[in-house]
């Protein structure tokens, strides 16, 4: 091989390679307790699961940007929530001040969340009273590229949409665990 194309075919040889690093599978089921496990790796996933195995690409390229509607100085992320199986895209605000994040009674009902199937807890509201609500895990919740698995929500008691709250409130124990900067202007999230 001539010396000027050894260069050449070592450059072609690392960026194949690391093209196979950027471009990855992951692999998706539900265990016999109705938890979504996600790994990366198809032989992470016992035998009796893997007829049921869902799989999807991540690659470094992901969007650092996600669109969100600022109305009324409130600002309304889209969000996609999972639990047992049960896919919801939902709309909510942005709440830095929820310590957990709530949803609609409506957004449970769509997602397959039974009464009996949550726990009953007192939550304060923005006006100070403590009203009864109900507490359950969701498999996951995403917004943007940003994923949270196995989260806490709480089940509003009333009804949001009349109190315009929508779907519900994104609160801090998913929006805690990321870096963002909201540019209301441009009424976008950059994730960093």
């Amino acid at each position: 091989m001539n010396n000027c194309f050894k260069p050449l075919a070592v450059a072609g040889l690392l960026l194949m390679l690391f093209a196979s690093l950027v471009s990855a599978d992951y692999y998706q089921y539900t265990d016999s307790s109705g938890t979504v496990v996600m790994v990366d790796d198809l032989s992470k996933i016992p035998r009796r699961y893997r007829n049921q195995v869902s799989s999807s690409k991540s690659d470094s390229t992901e969007e650092k940007v996600t669109a969100v509607r600022v109305r009324k100085n409130q600002v309304r992320v889209p969000v996609r929530l999972n639990y047992r199986n049960n896919t919801v895209d939902a709309w909510m605000v942005l709440d830095t001040g929820a310590t957990m994040t709530m949803i609609s009674g409506s957004l449970a009902n769509r997602l397959g969340i039974r009464p009996h199937n949550a726990e009953p807890i007192y939550a304060r509201v923005a006006d100070g009273s403590v009203v009864t609500a109900y507490k359950t895990r969701v498999d996951y919740i995403a917004v943007g590229p940003k994923l949270k698995n196995n989260p806490e929500v709480a089940i509003m008691p009333v009804n949001s949409s009349s109190l315009g709250f929508g779907d519900g409130l994104l609160g801090m124990n998913f929006l805690g665990d990321f870096r963002y900067h909201i540019d209301m202007n441009s009424q976008i999230i950059e994730w960093q």
